[in-house]
Parts: structure tokens; C-alpha cells; sequence
């Protein structure tokens, strides 16, 4: 497990009241904040055996982020690379892409994992940061408790209770690349059994560059509305009710291919997005001390680009019931279903036989933790799911833990997967088109075709982890893990073929497979350290190598081992300068990616805040500011290659 103690002290601060400064806390009172995407219940830090790392509301605001993707640069073993003003490509240890797909990711528990490619779209992922608790990010397999695809890792966005966001706030934001942004939010009830807030917030973000100077047509426009109401219906039980409604456009530069002469043209694409989502989640505390939750929600989502046009709805259905303790035993379980369905309208990029799909999940899961003696726990536990496409999945885990004095180290071993997504398994994808070959007057296509027999990705992993409080002011964390990878998605081309009937083009098939195998072996260490009462710094290091083996001839192989970063570190001090003016800056170094020919890069960040009444503050921000530009992913040759340039904006926030 893996914490900072800034990180936990901003959220000690943020839970209890929003202007509390964060250097406010002792670090004895940092190791008592809770987590719950370790075990599905509430467990301060401390006692979390995995790789856990906070980041808090707090920590957001004096890093100046103005994202929730921006946010998870602070993490140590994240890797968050930006592909342009409105796209990401984040991974958690390894295996990074725009379509990464060995994360889930959740938001006040609802995931926002996409079947269609088992990945997330980064720029409906939004919320009101002020509104923000906390971000959790589990490090390594999370599986066993939150199911497929929490391969590599789990984040977890917990937004604030409705009592701890009363009363007005108002926030504005502008700056060069950060065009035009505001924030408003609205809490009341007081102290009555339900509070509940409303939010709005909307932004509009410029273009960027190409590495060459032009305009990349990826201007942004976003807005989002929600709310959030919670109620202590009795002694016993407790009822949240939240929702939202977005809409986004942006754009980017397509290469876009046909039969026909030139047969590629480039083209700017309009990506629009809509969608709502309501959640429910009730919670009994039985009379035997046990507690049982409900939670549902309802997710509707749309999505509309060159490539296709996607409506999807996902009902989701989760029940846990936290059984009363028994003797040594602590035991939690639950039971899940998810109905998915979506309707494609294909295009000649992308289609497929059916244009609806449905797909339904039934899962299970049971955890058992142990005490063996005062100072040792025993973490037992497994899922089950039963899918469409694979059928029933066991996904294990077990995690030993040692307790001592302002000490504790654990270990783990654990099996996730990653499903195949309707991509894998049931489209048809243009991926090129060029002139004929010579002696022939057909031209060629390369298409990756639908694999039905491509199985779900496995992972075995064993972490080691090691966390201490050295000194009062000195906390120390560091998780070693290696990673066993078996059937990854592998692109076998096959023998070229006449497409149609009659003959219009020759056809280079692509299939998907599980023919390739590896694995990870890597560790992060975070160093936090409080020098006095308005002075603090932090460290985290990050350290990853991945070793694949695909089949000759495979297009993607070997990939993955150079779009990820073997080396990662980012260096932040926080310092209260007077009761008013306080000043953080932020030194990021990525190592270099040799898949995509982008060069290591340093980046530094700098904000200065200054307390213009106790209600007032104005932040001056700046972000990338020693470097004009440096590519984070895409390589130089992409119609998507964008420079990542200098962003320095002004941010002015009110609570009365």
C-alpha cells in the first residue's frame, strides 16, 4: 500500500471543512483516514494491505489541476500522458494507450468502464473538483472484489457528502490554453436528516499545435449539471441519490481511408458526446451489526464521431453485506448484475453484422479477513462472473499482513482478467486502404476482422509492500510487484484474400488472438515529509519493465514494452508562505517511450495562491513552464501528433 502523508492530511482537511488549511494535521492523525477500494469497506490506510495511493481535494487545488486526468499525474505508478486538449492515454503500471484497457475506473461507484473497448472515455470523466473527496488508486490486480479489467489497477473518485458542501461556491478559470472555465455549486439542509447540493460547470479549452506548428483542431466545449442528496433516513439507514448530465465537443485530425483514389484523406472529426447517469444507494446497519448496501444506477451514454455513432444504456444492480464480526473473521460478500446494450450505427470505418448489442454480467463475490494474532491478518477472497462471452471466470486473491510499531509490511498474490470488448469479438475495422499492387489493378485494403474465439487477457501478480512512519514529520511507503501475463491481445495477420463477390479489393485479414505472453516486474517508492508546520515535500518514484514474447509476424506484440515509461518521478513542495499566500511547485520527469519515438521530458509546475479575504482566493498558475512543447504519446508521424505546450491561467474561487 502505498500513501503520501500530505495526501492524507488534505483529506482530513477537506472532509471537515473546506477552508481548513492542509498543513493543519498531525501525521498520526493522517494515518487514520479512510479508504474503501482496498476492501470494499471502510479501513484507514494503515491497515490497507495493497498499493494504495490518496489523492485528496486538498492536493487537486494546490496542484492547480483542472481535471480529474490532470489529477493522476500526482500518482506514483500512473502513467497519464496527454494526447491532445481533450484526449488522454492513462495506464496504471504498464500497458498504456488511448484505448488502455486494464483499468477500471469508478466514480462514487458506478463504473465508467465501456464495453465497447473495455477502456474509458477520459473527456466525459468530469465533475466539480471542488466536490471531490477523494481519489483512491489501488496499484495492481483489484479483481477479486471489483471484477474484469481491474487488471493492472483500480481508481476510485469519491465525491463529498452533501453536508460537507453547504452554502454557495463560485469558481472561474482563464488562462491561454484553459480559454474560459466556471464552476457554481449550491448545498443546503443544514443540520437536518437531508442535505443535498446542485452544481454546474462549463469550460471551453483552445486548440493545440502539431509538432509543426499547425492547428490540431482539438478545441474543446464541455458543460456538465448534477446533484447529490443525502439523508439519514434513521438510526439505521442511510439513503444517497445522485446524478448528472454532460454534453462535450471536441475534435481531432483523422486519416480516414477508402477504395478510391487518393485512398487516404485527412480530415477533421467532430467528436460529440452526451449522456445522464442516477444513482441510489441505500445502507442498514442491522441489529447484529451487520450492514448491508444497495446501490443501483442507470447510465445513459452517447457518443457520435467519424468512426460511429454509439447509444448505450447500462442498469447495474450491486448488493454487499458486511456480516457482523465472527470470532477472527471478518467477512464481506456480495452479488452483482449489469445489463449492457447499445446501438451502433455503423459507418465504413467501422461495422458490424448486428447493429444492437446486449450483454448481461452475473457476479459474486466473497472476502474473509483473518486475524491469526494480534499482529497478523489473513485476506482471503475470490469473484465470480459469469459472462456472455467467457463464460464463468475466477479471479482470486490473498493477502498476508504484519503490524508494528509505526511499521507494517503485507504481500499478495492475485488473478484478474481482462474480458473481450465488442471490438475484439464482434467488429469489422478498416484499418488502411492503398493503390494495387503492382500486376494487379485491385487496390488494398487491411482490415481487423471479428474474433469470436479471442479470450479474456490473465494476469497473475505478486506484490511485496513496505510502509513507515520513520519520524513524526517522515512517512515512507514502497511496493515492489511482478506480474505474470498470459493470452494478450495479439493482431495475426492472415493470408491475403479477394474481398467481396464479385472481386473489388484484395484483403490483408487481421484477426485477434491470445498468442502473446510476458511479464512485469517493477516497484514505487513515496517519501512525505512535513519539515514544519508550512513547509512540506514529496516524493514518489516509479520503476517498470515489461518483457513480452508474441508469435513472429504479430503486429502488436512486443508493444506495450515501449509506450510505458521504465521510469517515473515527480518531486512537490507545498509551503504556506504567510496566512494568506501560499506557494507549490511540481517537477515531473517521464522516461522516454521508444515505441512512439518521444524523448524523455521534464515538466514543471507552479502556483501561487493568494487568500484575498477569508472568503476570496486567487490562484496563478502555471503548467509545463521551462518547456515550450514536448509529445507525451502520439508518434510523429499520427494525423493526431499534438505538442503539449506551456498553460498559464488564473483561477478565482469564492465561499462565501
Amino acid at each position: 500500500m502505498v500513501f503520501t502523508a500530505s495526501a492524507l492530511l488534505g483529506a482530513q482537511a477537506a472532509l471537515a471543512d473546506e477552508t481548513v488549511d492542509p498543513f493543519a494535521l498531525t501525521p498520526e492523525q493522517l494515518f487514520s483516514a479512510e479508504v474503501i477500494s482496498v476492501s470494499r469497506s471502510a479501513e484507514s490506510v494503515w491497515e490497507s494491505p495493497a498499493a494504495v495511493f490518496v489523492i485528496t481535494a486538498a492536493d487537486m487545488e494546490r496542484a492547480g489541476v483542472t481535471s480529474i486526468p490532470e489529477a493522476l499525474r500526482l500518482a506514483p505508478g500512473v502513467q497519464v500522458a496527454r494526447i491532445n486538449t481533450s484526449g488522454w492515454a492513462i495506464s496504471v503500471r504498464g500497458f498504456n494507450s488511448a484505448l488502455a484497457n486494464k483499468l477500471l475506473v469508478l466514480v462514487d461507484g458506478r463504473e465508467t468502464y465501456d464495453p465497447l473497448f473495455s477502456g474509458v472515455y477520459w473527456d466525459v470523466q468530469d465533475t466539480a473538483l471542488e466536490d471531490i473527496d477523494r481519489i483512491e488508486i489501488v496499484r495492481g490486480p483489484g479483481a477479486s472484489l471489483w471484477g474484469a479489467n481491474a487488471v493492472n489497477g483500480v481508481i476510485n473518485i469519491i465525491t463529498r457528502r452533501a453536508e460537507d458542501t453547504q452554502g454557495w461556491l463560485a469558481s472561474v478559470v482563464s488562462g491561454n490554453a484553459e480559454e474560459a472555465g466556471v464552476t457554481l455549486r449550491y448545498g443546503a439542509g443544514g443540520d437536518a436528516a437531508t442535505q443535498w447540493r446542485v452544481f454546474g460547470r462549463a469550460y471551453e479549452r483552445g486548440a493545440g499545435e502539431t509538432p509543426s506548428g499547425g492547428d490540431d483542431n482539438s478545441d474543446w466545449r464541455a458543460w456538465r449539471g448534477g446533484f447529490r442528496v443525502d439523508s439519514e433516513m434513521s438510526a439505521d439507514d442511510r439513503l444517497t441519490v445522485q446524478g448528472d448530465i454532460y454534453q462535450s465537443e471536441t475534435g481531432q485530425l483523422r486519416l480516414v481511408s477508402s477504395l478510391t483514389a487518393p485512398f487516404t484523406a485527412l480530415e477533421r472529426e467532430t467528436i460529440e458526446a452526451e449522456g445522464a447517469n442516477l444513482l441510489v444507494r441505500w445502507t442498514h446497519e442491522t441489529d447484529n451489526d451487520g450492514v448491508l448496501t444497495v446501490q443501483s444506477y442507470l447510465d445513459l451514454t452517447a457518443r457520435d464521431q467519424r468512426t460511429l455513432s454509439d447509444r448505450r444504456t447500462t442498469f447495474d444492480l450491486d448488493v454487499q453485506y458486511d456480516f457482523p464480526s465472527l470470532g477472527s473473521h471478518e467477512i464481506i460478500a456480495g452479488v452483482r448484475y449489469r445489463y449492457s446494450s447499445d446501438d451502433i450505427t455503423p459507418t465504413e470505418i467501422i461495422r458490424s453484422e448486428t447493429t444492437t448489442h446486449r450483454s448481461e454480467l452475473l457476479s459474486a463475490f466473497v472476502q474473509d479477513q483473518i486475524t491469526l494474532a494480534p499482529a497478523w491478518r489473513l485476506t482471503v477472497g475470490s469473484k465470480f462472473d459469469q459472462n456472455d462471452y467467457t463464460g464463468f471466470e475466477v479471479q482470486p486473491n490473498a493477502r498476508l499482513q504484519w503490524s508494528g510499531e509505526r511499521q507494517m509490511a503485507w504481500a499478495s498474490v492475485s488473478r484478474a482478467l481482462r474480458s473481450p470488448s465488442e471490438l475484439d469479438r464482434e467488429f469489422d475495422i478498416l484499418l488502411a486502404a492503398g493503390p494495387p499492387f503492382p500486376m494487379s489493378t485491385l487496390p488494398l485494403t487491411i482490415e481487423l476482422l471479428p474474433s469470436p474465439e479471442f479470450e479474456s487477457e490473465e494476469v497473475l501478480t505478486y506484490e511485496l509492500g513496505y510502509r513507515r512512519q520513520i519520524t513524526r514529520a517522515l512517512a515512507m511507503d514502497v511496493a515492489l510487484f511482478h506480474s505474470e501475463y498470459d493470452g494478450l491481445a495479439t493482431l495475426t495477420p492472415l493470408a491475403p484474400q479477394l474481398g467481396s463477390d464479385p472481386p473489388r479489393f484484395i484483403l490483408i485479414p487481421i484477426v485477434t488472438t491470445n498468442d502473446t505472453r510476458g511479464e512485469a516486474n517493477g516497484g514505487e517508492v513515496v517519501l512525505d515529509w512535513r519539515l514544519n508546520e508550512s513547509l512540506g515535500l514529496s516524493f514518489a518514484y516509479s520503476s517498470l519493465d515489461i518483457s513480452l514474447d508474441g508469435p513472429p509476424g504479430a503486429i502488436n506484440a512486443e508493444l506495450a514494452e515501449g509506450q510505458s515509461p521504465a521510469n517515473q518521478a515527480n518531486l512537490r513542495l507545498q509551503w504556506d508562505a504567510t496566512d494568506r499566500l501560499a506557494v507549490d511547485a511540481a517537477v515531473y520527469y517521464v522516461d522516454e517511450l521508444p515505441a512512439l519515438a518521444i524523448e524523455s521530458y521534464v515538466r514543471a509546475d507552479l502556483r501561487i495562491g493568494y487568500r484575498l479575504t477569508d472568503r476570496l482566493q486567487l490562484d496563478v498558475i502555471g503548467q509545463n513552464v521551462f518547456d515550450d512543447w514536448h509529445r507525451e504519446f502520439t508518434a510523429p508521424g499520427d494525423a493526431n501528433a499534438a505538442a503539449i505546450g506551456r498553460s498559464v491561467f488564473g483561477r478565482l474561487t469564492w465561499r462565501p
